[in-house]
């Protein structure tokens, strides 16, 4: 099984050669690295392609997180591909873990990804303890994303059948998720934390502002309808969406995702 990992980047080149460090530190290893840099204005592909000639570098301009990834696909030659955000980790074992959770027969295979806040401090997992689930998605990714691209594997095939990300810096991952969990079952690889992120001040997951977040929602709200969601999912959705409405900013989407879980919106 050949493995190829898309690692999307913009002004980031301190962060995205510790994250590739983290992919060659692997057991397991990937067929090829693509970082995809989407703009970048400082040193980034440079420094990148000084310390690791063996990267496959694109460069790209202001396409976003999601159509960054693809443009990285498009080019993969891996029947499987595993993401890796710039600022994010891989830990050990990350490969090894999906690979064989996809080998149970799975075309999409996730685990848990451990979060520390640089923002509003303290640390949280993706999924939470005892919410990772394993078969058909859909019904839960209608209540909220549970998991994250640095921490998932899809093959090749099954993403292009979904059409890969959608365009915008919230809530493309959310969306390529329910476009996947109508077609395919997903595996998960067990309770032991896979990825490593880190929130900070330049995380796309900062500043979660209404418009911001109305632009998620509308993404989102698209994804169930062509995943063909039933009227309860879209119906409990809409309620979600509408009480955001009401609520103005927050910080960051943890934040969010935590006012939603009190109110029992997720």
């Amino acid at each position: 099984m050949r493995i190829s990992c898309v690692i999307p980047t913009k002004n980031r080149p301190e962060m995205t050669c510790r994250a590739i460090a983290s992919v060659l530190a692997q057991d397991s290893p990937v067929h090829e690295i693509i970082v995809v840099d989407d703009g970048s204005t400082d040193n980034t592909a440079a420094l990148v392609a000084a310390c690791f000639p063996e990267v496959r570098l694109l460069k790209r301009t202001d396409l976003g997180p999601g159509l960054a990834r693809n443009a990285g696909v498009a080019e993969a030659c891996g029947e499987v591909v595993m993401f890796l955000d710039s600022d994010d980790v891989w830990l050990p074992g990350h490969v090894a873990s999906l690979g064989r959770t996809l080998a149970r027969g799975f075309s999409v295979a996730y685990g848990v990804t451990k979060n520390f806040d640089q923002v509003g401090g303290g640390e949280f997992f993706i999924p939470e303890p005892g919410l990772a689930l394993e078969g058909q998605c859909l019904t839960a990714l209608a209540r909220w994303c549970f998991l994250l691209p640095s921490a998932m594997a899809v093959e090749t095939e099954a993403f292009a059948a979904v059409g890969g990300f959608g365009a915008g810096e919230l809530g493309e991952d959310w969306s390529f998720f329910l476009r996947l969990a109508r077609r395919f079952p997903f595996g998960f690889c067990g309770d032991e934390p896979i990825t490593r992120r880190y929130l900070h001040a330049g995380s796309l997951c900062n500043y979660a502002n209404r418009d911001r977040l109305e632009t998620l929602l509308a993404s989102v709200s698209l994804a169930l309808a062509e995943a063909e969601a039933s009227s309860e999912e879209v119906s409990r959705f809409q309620t979600l969406a509408d009480w955001t409405r009401r609520q103005g900013d927050w910080q960051t989407v943890q934040q969010w995702y935590l006012a939603l879980q009190q109110e029992e919106l997720c």
